[in-house]
């Protein structure tokens, strides 16, 4: 019979996420994340695997708390007003240090093309379901009449991710929130969207 693990894995997959979200995957050792996690190497590898596959899990992770903030400003404010509250919940409306960190997914492109391409493959791939999702909302939105459809919503969508990439870049590079905000609500105007603040 296996032996029950013995730390708190949600805990333990909490501290991966922030550590890798701070330093990167390269920069990342397996003994940093030992110490984060608080766990030994043999309960690592029994619940992890190794360092990649953790990572994977992770990316995973990230991306699906990405998609749940989409997805529960739509439920909340309907289609046209999503996109604005997504931004205002991840780039707006949360600490400056949290702000500096970037988005995991697009760090991981920056840091790991040419470099590693499953990995940035699997950043690319969880982005292109943000795009998606994007594109849905841009559609519902556009049939319900709350928006003029400057552009076709796929056309829209690709040019929200470019925001979305380029905000997420100019935040590591340490641009106030009024000058990221400025960014985001030109960006947003020249698209026919609702500002984010």
């Amino acid at each position: 019979m296996a032996r029950p693990l013995e730390f708190d894995r949600e805990a333990a997959r909490e501290a991966a996420l922030k550590l890798f979200w701070c330093q990167g995957y390269a920069s990342t050792s397996l003994q940093q994340l030992l110490d984060a996690m608080a766990i030994s190497r043999s309960s690592f590898y029994a619940a992890f695997g190794d360092k990649r596959e953790l990572f994977i899990e992770i990316v995973a992770l990230f991306r699906d708390r990405t998609l749940a903030i989409l997805e529960q400003a739509h439920r909340d404010l309907g289609p046209s007003a999503a996109i604005p509250e997504f931004f205002r919940h991840t780039v707006l409306g949360v600490p400056a240090r949290r702000v500096r960190r970037g988005c995991l997914m697009v760090n991981t492109l920056l840091e790991l093309a040419d470099v590693d391409d499953g990995l940035s493959r699997l950043a690319g791939d969880s982005l292109d379901q943000v795009e998606h999702r994007f594109e849905q909302y841009l559609e519902e939105a556009q049939r319900a009449g709350e928006i003029r459809a400057l552009l076709p919503p796929h056309e829209a969508a690709r040019q929200l991710m470019l925001i979305n990439q380029g905000l997420r870049v100019a935040s590591r590079q340490g641009h106030s929130r009024p000058e990221l905000a400025a960014m985001l609500n030109t960006s947003l105007r020249l698209l026919g969207l609702p500002a984010a603040a």
